[in-house]
């Protein structure tokens, strides 16, 4: 049998970004003590690129000249890491070089539009020179300068993995790149960025990690390298990244999740960024854990102190929650962190990361829903109300839809207001209903496809946009969606909306009560408030049954909604409507989860794991905000007793078995714990005997 390879464990990393004028301080023995005192199984140290921290005889490459003479510190500190048992992951940056070498080698560095280089530090202060970005396409990151470093390295030093900071394309019109693009595409690099084939960074950076990983491998095959995957930016992405492809140049994936609270309130990161982050670096039907890199500060502008201890521990808690691997980055090491509170942070997050992670060893996420995914910004508000509406989901790539999709995998599948869907796609999608499959679709515009209107059960050429304000949505009076909702009778809604006409057997979930006012007459006088109209026959949303499966269109902005007021109505309006079409496949609900907590289901062989994290709180948080009487159902799948409990905060825990369902409930969360519930049986694996009282 075939031994797991040490980086395909769940892992706990620390990241040291040394400062070379802190050289002479560094004491190996030490530093590898202190990252096993803090729970690390590997460290990411500086090796090579910007700054070589070991005697290189590589051209151009230059070597910190704080090291000490005759002493290979950088091959002592790797010797005592391995005492005590921490694996060593090298970080080369070849993203950036000295202007001395610019001097020498313009060909190797960005232009910008001008033929200008881009200069980073030009007003920084005291005794540096100037660093220049060099070019992806340029022989500095290929065969003349980083192959020849890398093949040293691995040479020189015991190293355990590989590590490429900063490896994404800057913008460039050098004649490297001018050349390149002619190649690909037949016509000259555009001035203008905006034009340039949506393809052509994702290429430079693909053929360039190509050559550096087949570099590494030739060095050493059993040398595992570490890459950067994209997840998201809040203004939308142009397109979602290929983990596919990405793995084809890496062993394992890595992306940050930067809490920047220096940019201020009014610009802080999405709460659960750090789990959004997980979602979109996993494989459906892979076992492959991504890195979750957390830096210890509030910002890079302040990263010689340390983000506030509850707010940390909150953020840092989300990735082992999300199924990630940690990876923390400290800005120095013990001796030289002018803030040492977080050390104590992290210590304890790596504790309870290590009980965590022998529980989902090998254990799958349970999803309820897959949002197809391209990195739109109307796909991230989607992902974010599921997220804030307690519903569990994963990403499926839109350039991995195939056909003959299995609604067993898949049981719901959800497009996005102004998904782009392609017509193969969207006949997918057809057989995939068809065979059994749920669709959810959000859509307020008017371009649509055959395939799509059939599919949403819609009267084609009839259909025209508008805007609303002041309006509401009405649900019938026996309407199954009205749970939590029976002593309102309207619902408020604005926003785009798309007015259709729906065929025969399309059944009205919602319709439309149309503003009561223009949006400056809706305060006063309160005497002409009435409604003109009390109800249509316009539709917002409807259920349209399509072969063995149904389809659910809602034509109004709901994920938008949700993510930018968030009234408690429009929540469970969205939750009832994913219960509606989810049915007997729907396997969580969150009966009493408060905004702020989020949870995520694992399964493995008939054990249930329940990650619930807390965020309760005004941000940046100042004390972690306990909560309690927190209640779970798990759909039940059999009919013995169960039992269950805590295994990181040992809170009481009940578990109750029903009809249908397996009814969780936690007396009190403080910020991270895993429940388990699983068959009463012999050989439960127990950190601590249970917290519980089961029925």
């Amino acid at each position: 049998m075939q031994k797991t390879a040490w980086w395909q464990t769940g892992m706990k990393v620390i990241q040291y970004n040394l400062q070379v004028r802190d050289t002479g301080k560094m004491n190996p023995e030490d530093i590898a003590r202190d990252a096993r005192g803090l729970g690390a199984d590997a460290v990411v140290l500086n090796t090579g690129g910007i700054y070589a921290w070991y005697e290189s005889r590589v051209p151009f490459h230059h070597i910190n000249e704080f090291l000490p003479e005759g002493r290979d510190l950088l091959k002592k500190l790797i010797e005592a890491c391995h005492k005590e048992g921490v694996y060593v992951i090298g970080r080369f940056d070849f993203s950036k070089a000295e202007d001395e070498v610019y001097l020498q080698h313009p060909e190797w560095f960005v232009k910008d539009p001008d033929g200008k280089p881009v200069i980073y530090g030009k007003e920084r202060m005291g005794n540096w020179s100037l660093l220049v970005s060099t070019c992806i396409n340029g022989g500095y990151r290929w065969e003349e300068f980083a192959g020849k470093v890398l093949e040293e390295a691995i040479g020189m030093l015991e190293l355990d993995g590989v590590f490429f900071n900063a490896p994404h394309m800057e913008d460039c019109w050098c004649e490297n790149c001018r050349r390149k693009y002619r190649n690909l595409y037949g016509v000259d690099l555009p001035g203008e960025k905006q034009e340039w084939n949506s393809g052509w960074k994702t290429r430079c950076l693909q053929d360039n990690m190509e050559f550096l990983y087949r570099r590494i491998k030739a060095a050493d095959p059993a040398l595992p390298v570490i890459m950067y995957y994209s997840t998201y930016q809040e203004q939308g992405m142009h397109q979602a990244e290929n983990l596919e492809d990405k793995y084809k140049t890496a062993d394992l994936i890595c992306t940050e999740a930067q809490d920047i609270l220096s940019a201020g309130k009014e610009s802080l990161p999405y709460r659960w960024k750090p789990i959004l982050n997980m979602k979109l670096g996993r494989l459906p039907g892979k076992n492959l854990r991504p890195f979750g890199i957390i830096h210890s500060c509030p910002g890079m502008d302040w990263r010689h102190t340390g983000l506030p201890a509850a707010e940390y521990e909150y953020w840092m808690s989300q990735i082992p929650a999300a199924g990630g691997q940690l990876w923390h980055s400290l800005t120095g090491f013990d001796r030289t962190i002018t803030d040492h509170r977080m050390l104590e942070t992290v210590r304890q997050v790596n504790e309870k990361t290590a009980v965590s992670n022998r529980y989902l060893e090998d254990a799958a996420p349970v999803v309820d829903a897959w949002i197809l995914w391209s990195g739109s910004k109307k796909e991230l508000a989607m992902a974010k109300a599921f997220l804030e509406c307690h519903i569990s989901f994963e990403f499926l790539n839109l350039l991995l839809l195939e056909q003959n999709l299995n609604p067993e995998q898949y049981p719901l599948l959800m497009v996005a207001d102004g998904s782009r869907l392609k017509t193969k796609q969207l006949q997918y999608l057809r057989e995939y209903v068809a065979r059994g499959g749920r669709l959810f679709v959000e859509k307020t515009d008017s371009e649509t496809d055959t395939v799509l209107e059939e599919l949403m059960g819609i009267v084609p050429e009839t259909m025209c946009t508008g805007s609303l304000q002041a309006a509401y949505g009405e649900l019938p009076e026996t309407s199954g969606l009205r749970s939590r909702l029976e002593q309102t009778r309207y619902l408020p809604v604005r926003g785009q909306y798309l007015n259709v006409r729906p065929v025969e057997g399309t059944q009205k979930l919602i319709t439309l009560i149309p503003p009561f006012a223009p949006p400056d007459g809706v305060g006063a006088p309160p005497e002409r408030a009435s409604m003109p109209v009390g109800h249509t026959e316009i539709p917002l949303a409807m259920m349209h049954p399509y072969g063995k499966g149904n389809v659910l269109s809602v034509c109004f902005e709901l994920a938008e909604l949700v993510t930018e007021i968030g009234l408690e109505d429009q929540k469970i309006l969205l939750e009832n409507l994913f219960a509606a079409l989810a049915g007997e496949n729907l396997k969580v609900r969150a009966w009493n989860l408060p905004d702020g907590v989020h949870l995520s289901v694992w399964e493995k062989q008939g054990r249930w794991m329940l990650q619930i994290v807390n965020g309760i709180g005004e941000r940046p948080l100042r004390t972690a905000n306990a909560c309690g009487n927190l209640e779970i159902a798990l759909r039940k799948e059999t009919e013995g007793p169960v039992r269950g409990g805590s295994v990181l905060e040992h809170y009481p825990v009940r578990v109750i078995s029903e009809k249908e369902w397996i009814r969780i409930q936690i007396d009190r969360l403080d910020v991270w714990d895993l429940i388990v519930v699983e068959e009463e049986r012999d050989g439960l694996v127990e950190e601590k005997a249970f917290s519980n009282d089961t029925k």
